[in-house]
């Protein structure tokens, strides 16, 4: 669902004030990871995932399988939230603004 007019108003006011407090971290924001293409981190999100999954498997073994196994479980869900949601911006921005009305 789209943003109000009142709401992106807001929202730009909110990063305007952000930038201007601290500019080092709005700009870290801005950009994509570096040297990861999205696909890469995509694929190392599965890996870390199934990799987790085994951990978790070997919890009988040892407790500290399930916190390692948890772990990479968190991180793959992370990583792979990051690139899925650098996907649909990037689709978004691909657009010609004459489309979007």
């Amino acid at each position: 669902m789209p943003l109000s007019e009142h709401e992106e108003r807001i929202l730009a006011e909110i990063e305007r004030r952000l930038a201007a407090e601290d500019p080092r971290f709005a700009a870290r924001a801005r950009r994509p990871m570096r040297g990861w293409s999205r696909g890469r981190r995509l694929r190392l999100s599965i890996g870390l995932g199934v990799l987790g999954l085994l951990f978790l498997l070997a919890l009988t073994f040892n407790s500290i399988f399930g916190v390692v196994g948890m772990t990479l479980l968190v991180v793959a869900t992370l990583l792979g939230a990051r690139a899925a949601t650098e996907s649909v911006e990037e689709q978004r921005t691909s657009v010609p603004p004459d489309e979007l009305t």
